[in-house]
């Protein structure tokens, strides 16, 4: 039997069994527990793995773009690069095209979520015709 006070805060594990004894819930079987132990599995070092590339990350844009990533943040610069095409490409840019670089991941963002029609959106003139 699993003690939930060894991973919840004490108030916490009071609440949950006071739903317990309310909630109209049903067993769960043994190959359920299997499947949501293996999924909890899975989650766990699907997180562990993004840790390790966000460490690959941050190691590589240090050593590759250290001023940008002082300035912009690893995740930032590393984006910025991509969209630029390499670092060199990023540092033939003036600084107002690395401004809409990034406005212009914002603009297709909405784009994607398809809410181009909010009024601030149309005001953006400076960007190019959706």
């Amino acid at each position: 039997m699993f003690l939930f006070g060894q991973i919840l805060a004490e108030e916490v594990e009071s609440e949950m069994k006071e739903a317990a004894v309310i909630s109209m819930g049903t067993e769960v079987s043994d190959h359920d527990m299997l499947n949501i132990k293996s999924l909890c599995d899975q989650v766990i070092s699907l997180s562990e793995y993004r840790g390790q590339l966000f460490d690959y990350l941050r190691s590589r844009m240090n050593a590759i773009a250290p001023n940008l990533t002082v300035m912009v943040g690893e995740l930032v610069g590393a984006r910025l690069i991509a969209h630029a095409g390499s670092l060199i490409n990023l540092a033939k840019h003036p600084a107002s095209t690395v401004q809409i670089l990034g406005a212009e991941k914002v603009k297709n963002s909405f784009q994607h979520f398809g809410i181009h029609d909010l009024p601030f959106l149309m005001t953006m003139t400076h960007l190019d015709k959706w």
